[in-house]
């Protein structure tokens, strides 16, 4: 660790310890009125509240659950969805708006507010959790999230490099009754080398002889993996992720919690999980919310050291 971000790790821990969720010191910011948001090929200005109800919607549908415990993972995908926004305001100032409306930033669909059945409840999730948002710090967390974590979230750091961020930390996370998804994909090995030979990061030319788990994170998941054939690269396992995504969809490659097989005619990759890992687990916390925890507990199981604050 270089000297400077020595001094970053000691000063967040000395704030950390200075802003804690019993006695939380005022955040040094006020929430906006208004958002910029890239819906398809125009530009939109929102109200922050209207942004967040339409991202919810876009981003979890929990059927099957009782109204009482999809209330509750409205609230928290509220509270997570108003803090991504303010965290990030501004993300593509450079073309004009603050957020984009795909995953890149996080899924914002107004067209869902008018045609889901969860409309109702998820609106007034976002009503009775207005203003609210999960801070670390006196700032706005990096509220991050993904589907389903296979069992175990991991750290920001392990996935994306970087310095380690304090509430971004592996946990185990298996609850009672909760279901991991697992799945398997194979890829013949002509279109593998072709996807892989798209991205400067993995090309591998006219052969593809191997691709090897270098280095696994505590979560079990992919660090680092080297792709052999006429060249040889070493990249981050999210990395080699994105890139066979763009080939074969983003439900190919689910997650980096996974083991790669080599038959005659392909690589077979089986996983569990769905997303990067990082942050809230959805699948998780819904679990929680049907055991009835409560909104500040939940995020605080994937957030350890955030907390929520109604900022006036």
């Amino acid at each position: 660790m270089t000297k400077q971000r020595l001094a970053v790790a000691v000063l967040l821990a000395f704030l950390a310890a200075c802003t804690t969720p019993n006695i939380p010191t005022p955040p040094a910011f006020e929430l906006p009125t208004r958002i910029a948001v890239r819906q398809g090929t125009r530009t939109v200005s929102i109200p922050l509240d209207e942004y967040v109800l339409g991202s919810i919607l876009a981003e979890v549908s929990p059927v099957d659950e009782t109204p009482r415990t999809a209330a509750r993972i409205f609230e928290v995908q509220a509270v997570i969805a108003r803090t991504y926004a303010v965290a990030h305001l501004g993300r593509h100032r450079s073309q004009g708006f603050d957020l984009c409306d795909t995953t890149h930033c996080q899924l914002y669909d107004p067209a869902r507010i008018k045609t889901s059945r969860f409309s109702t409840i998820a609106r007034e999730a976002v009503q009775k959790t207005t203003r609210q948002l999960l801070i670390y710090a006196r700032r706005p967390a990096e509220a991050l999230y993904h589907a389903d974590c296979g069992g175990s979230t991991t750290s920001a750091d392990a996935v994306w490099g970087g310095p380690a961020v304090p509430y971004l930390q592996p946990e185990i996370d298996n609850q009672p009754s909760l279901i991991h998804r697992t799945w398997r994909f194979a890829a013949p090995l002509a279109k593998l080398r072709e996807a892989l030979n798209r991205d400067s990061r993995s090309r591998v030319g006219r052969r593809l002889e191997g691709i090897d788990v270098v280095k696994r994170d505590v979560s079990g998941r992919i660090a680092t993996v080297a792709v052999r054939g006429d060249e040889r690269h070493v990249l981050r396992g999210e990395d080699l992720r994105a890139i066979l995504n763009q080939t074969f969809g983003d439900r190919a490659v689910q997650s980096t919690k996974l083991q790669i097989a080599r038959t005659s005619d392909a690589y077979v990759f089986t996983g569990a999980g769905f997303g990067h890992g990082v942050g809230l687990c959805q699948i998780g916390a819904a679990a929680r919310a049907r055991r009835g925890e409560s909104v500040d507990d939940i995020l605080a199981a994937y957030f350890e050291g955030a907390y929520v604050v109604t900022i006036r």
